[in-house]
């Protein structure tokens, strides 16, 4: 036996030795128990009963929530595309608010107006006074919504117009409603029709009429 076979050797008695000492030490546990998964309450029980069966579920449960996610985003998409933005409540309250904000007329010019229709109501021309008035509505909303207006839209058409504020299509919608009457149906708008028509503009116009 050379040197290096006697140094191997001993080396190999040590590791022996320590490993004895390893094995006879009992403050080192080498035996761990099996883990035990602890017991649901009692309550708990009918949910964990329902998860077991619903587990061979939930890849289909999973894929139907992922298309169902990408249908709903690929709608709100195309609602903006088409220029009908999906809102929350309280964001279709604030944006309509908004709008309508911006949907009065410049004021100077509506006084003016309705000076012009205030004189033609003076002369007794009901009828004539509230023509202009329909006809300014007109106006006003071609040039907030230029694309919209086309020839072949009647003054009923515009009224129930989604794209215009509530508040301005209930104004317009009541003016033409007292022309469509003067028209169709031979019904004289007389003073009190003028003055209905008259408020219907105000409330459109000036921001006082409109709190």
């Amino acid at each position: 036996m050379d040197e290096t076979d006697a140094v191997l050797d001993g080396t190999a008695e040590r590791l022996a030795e320590a490993h004895r000492r390893l094995i006879a030490d009992d403050s080192i546990q080498f035996d761990l128990p099996a883990y035990v998964p602890p017991k649901p309450p009692e309550w708990l029980q009918p949910l964990a009963d329902l998860f077991r069966w619903l587990a061979p579920y939930f890849i289909y449960m999973f894929w139907t929530a992922v298309i169902a996610g990408a249908a709903v985003i690929l709608l709100l998409i195309v609602l903006e595309l088409r220029g009908v933005a999906w809102r929350f409540p309280w964001q279709r309250d604030a944006v309509e608010a908004e709008a309508e904000e911006t949907w009065r007329p410049d004021a100077a010019k509506a006084q003016i107006l309705l000076s012009e229709a205030d004189a033609l109501a003076e002369r007794g021309q009901y009828d004539e006074a509230v023509h202009l008035l329909l006809r300014r509505s007109v106006e006003d909303i071609s040039d907030r919504l230029p694309d919209f207006l086309r020839p072949s839209l009647t003054a009923r058409d515009i009224a129930g117009a989604a794209s215009l504020p509530a508040r301005a299509r209930g104004a317009f919608s009541q003016i033409a409603q007292i022309v469509e009457a003067a028209l169709f149906a031979k019904k004289p708008v007389g003073a009190e029709g003028w003055r209905e028509a008259r408020g219907a503009y105000e409330r459109f116009a000036f921001r006082d009429a409109w709190a």
